[in-house]
C-alpha cells in the first residue's frame, strides 16, 4: 500500500462519468479517525435572534467518538469514469430551521439543483464557499415561500455559513460519480460494486485537510482503507 499523501485540494476527475456492467466488482471499507488528541467541544454562545435560535448550541463541525472515529466525513473515488449508475440526488432542498441548516451535509450529483428556503422568520443570509472563495453569497428574507435555486455545476466540498447568525454551519459535497460513501458514527465506511482497477480515494470534510492515496481493487476484491484525518 501506498504511505498517505497529504494534498492541497483534493483531486476531482474532469473526465465525463458513464454506466456500465461492473462484472466482479469488489469493495473499500474502512475508518477514518481523528490524527491526534481530537479537539475538546465547543459550546456556541448565540446573541441574535434568540428567541428563534437558542440561547446556545455545541459546535458540529467534528463529530468524533471516543476511540477517534470521525463522521460525516465524505470518502470518494476521484478518477473513476465508469461503472455503476449515478445513485447522488440530481436536486437537494435545504431549509433554514431554527437557525440550522436542515440537512445539515449532503450529497448530490454534479449539475444538481440546489434550492435554499427559510421556515424562520428572522433574516438569514446563505454564504457558501469553495476551497475557500465564494460560490454564493445571498440573503433570504423572513418571508414565506421565498426560495432561490442554484445549480451545482463543479464538483467538490462547499461550505455552508450564515452571515448573519455565524455559528450557523452546513455542507454539501458534490459527486461526479457515484463511487462514494459518508462515514457513519463511529468513522467507517463501505464503498460497494468498484470495477477492477487502481483508483484514487479521497477524503472531504468541512474542517479537516484533505487525504489522497492510490488504491488497487481486484477482481471481487474486498479493500480495507484506513485514513486520520484533522
Amino acid at each position: 500500500m501506498y504511505p498517505l499523501i497529504a494534498v492541497i485540494f483534493a483531486v476531482t476527475s474532469l473526465s465525463a462519468y458513464t454506466e456500465k456492467d461492473v462484472g466482479r466488482a469488489g469493495t473499500i471499507s474502512g475508518k477514518i479517525s481523528y490524527n491526534g488528541k481530537p479537539p475538546s467541544p465547543l459550546k456556541l454562545s448565540i446573541t441574535m435572534d434568540r428567541k428563534y435560535c437558542g440561547e446556545s448550541r455545541d459546535d458540529d463541525s467534528w463529530l468524533i467518538t471516543a476511540a477517534g472515529g470521525v463522521k460525516n466525513v465524505v470518502v470518494y473515488l476521484s478518477d473513476i469514469t465508469s461503472g455503476k449508475k449515478m445513485t447522488a440526488p440530481q436536486r437537494l432542498n435545504i431549509n433554514q430551521v431554527r437557525c440550522s441548516y436542515v440537512p445539515r451535509l449532503s450529497v448530490v450529483a454534479k449539475d444538481a439543483e440546489l434550492q435554499v428556503r427559510s421556515s424562520d422568520p428572522v433574516l438569514h443570509n446563505i454564504h457558501t464557499y469553495r476551497e475557500g472563495s465564494t460560490l454564493m453569497n445571498f440573503a433570504i428574507p423572513p418571508l414565506q415561500g421565498f426560495a432561490i435555486t442554484k445549480k451545482l455545476d463543479k464538483p467538490g466540498g462547499i461550505k455552508l455559513k450564515c452571515d448573519v447568525h455565524n455559528f450557523m454551519r452546513g455542507a454539501i459535497f458534490v459527486a461526479s460519480n457515484p463511487y462514494y460513501a459518508v462515514t457513519s458514527n463511529d468513522g467507517s465506511f463501505e464503498i460497494s460494486d468498484v470495477p477492477p482497477g487502481t483508483y484514487t480515494i479521497n477524503t472531504w470534510h468541512e474542517a479537516a485537510g484533505p487525504i489522497a492515496q492510490r488504491v488497487t481493487v481486484s477482481d471481487g476484491g474486498a479493500v480495507t482503507w484506513n485514513a486520520k484525518i484533522r
